[in-house]
């Protein structure tokens, strides 16, 4: 039943010719109307979307209704365009969502006859609402956004003018950091590769391929002997790509490298321009012994750091971040409420110009450190520059779209009977 109003509340407006009988119409604008019914529509629609009560002022909600209804039809004398293939197909999709939520195709029918309306009649009034609301976006960005330039005197002139009374830019630091991500070590994948190929030789001796790949794949299809089954060419990584399909049907591949690890390939169909394949994968992953030796370099370099050496030239010879290792670990330019949520406790207890502990999450180990405080001071103009352009843009949209909609309201026949 809850399903019932929802939808009476959305198609209100369209359920009958007679509604105006029994509705009261509060506007018209040129040679349409707007009902009673339409506005409480309106108003419950922004209630329950968490639209503060004391917003929802009926003769305010009704006078952007009407400027709505002025926008779309100055948008279709001026022949706006929509693509109305794309819409219907949106309002179609609209009320499929809707009858999703039924148990059965016989009831959403059953609710629609209590109501006396069809489902075509239900995709025909989400079809004008989206039409009227995409001829209205059209008409402010071609004909009011576009016409907006804010210049840069202009934005020059307002930051002189508020300035003193702008936010001001809090203490900050520059905030360096050294970075190492675990990864497996020669060892590591020295052993993988050992495994792989030791079930290779396995398989060159006779051993049943769906087998081993049940009891020794590291990927997910080792619950199904290993089979991906159809694939065609793109939608594998390409050395796996390339092994499978120069294989025959029945052949098994040596071992395979990819970014994923180690894998044995057996084709099992060709079908058109598709393979089928089975394999079975050794991935090469960090283990404890990768994490601790990572940590013991860490803490080593933290050492060296609270010993005199240059946290600069440290991040420049070891940690794995390229981009904040050319600068000497520089990452930017940071307040205390910006540094990194899950760090900024550690970096806040640490002095400047000291590094804090060693941190860790997942698979990344961190060395952080505060250096060179920036006091307290307004921000400049190429700091606020884009903030100020978004800013004084909108204002003049809007200063547009006010002197807009008033030569059109001269220009129509207006009346508001509420």
């Amino acid at each position: 039943m809850k399903r019932l109003l929802w939808i009476v509340l959305l198609i209100s407006i369209a359920l009958s010719a007679n509604a105006e009988l029994v509705d009261k119409i509060v506007a018209r604008v040129g040679n349409e109307i707007i009902l009673l019914s339409e506005l409480e529509r309106q108003i419950n629609q922004m209630r329950t979307s968490g639209i503060n009560e004391e917003m929802l002022v009926p003769e305010q909600i009704l006078n952007h209704m009407v400027e709505q209804k002025l926008m779309v039809q100055k948008a279709k004398d001026m022949n706006i365009k929509v693509d109305e293939s794309a819409i219907n197909k949106y309002a179609e999709n609209y009320v499929k969502q809707i009858k999703s939520q039924y148990p059965s195709e016989a009831a959403f029918q059953a609710d629609l006859l209590k109501m006396r309306f069809t489902q075509r009649d239900l995709q025909e009034f989400f079809a004008s609402q989206i039409t009227e609301n995409a001829l209205a976006e059209q008409l402010m960005e071609q004909h009011i956004s576009k016409q907006v330039m804010v210049s840069d005197a202009e934005m020059m002139q307002y930051y002189e003018a508020t300035k003193d009374t702008m936010a001001v830019k809090p203490v900050s630091w520059d905030l360096r950091m050294i970075l190492r991500e675990v990864s497996a070590s020669d060892d590591t994948e020295a052993q993988a590769r050992q495994q792989i190929q030791d079930i290779y030789t396995r398989l060159q001796t006779g051993a049943d391929f769906a087998e081993l790949a049940s009891a020794q794949s590291d990927c997910p299809s080792k619950q199904q002997g290993g089979d991906l089954g159809y694939f065609k060419r793109g939608m594998m990584v390409k050395p796996f790509e390339d092994a499978a399909f120069a294989l025959s049907v029945g052949e098994i591949s040596t071992v395979v490298e990819t970014q994923f690890g180690y894998h044995i390939i057996k084709l099992t169909d060709r079908r058109g321009d598709e393979v089928r394949a089975s394999h079975i994968l050794k991935i090469v992953e960090a283990g404890e012994s990768d994490a601790e030796r990572e940590m013991q370099l860490m803490q080593s370099i933290r050492q060296r750091i609270l010993a005199g050496e240059s946290f600069e030239a440290l991040a420049r010879e070891y940690s794995t971040d390229p981009m904040s290792a050319k600068d000497g670990g520089l990452i930017g330019d940071f307040s205390a409420e910006e540094f990194p949520e899950l760090f900024a406790a550690p970096i806040m207890s640490s002095p400047v110009g000291t590094p804090t502990e060693v941190l860790k999450n997942e698979t990344m180990i961190y060395i952080f450190m505060r250096d060179q405080e920036q006091p307290s001071r307004v921000f400049t103009f190429e700091e606020v520059k884009d903030q100020l352009k978004g800013y004084l843009t909108q204002v003049k949209q809007m200063e547009a779209y006010d002197a807009w909609i008033d030569n059109a309201r001269k220009d129509a026949f207006i009346e508001i009977n509420l």
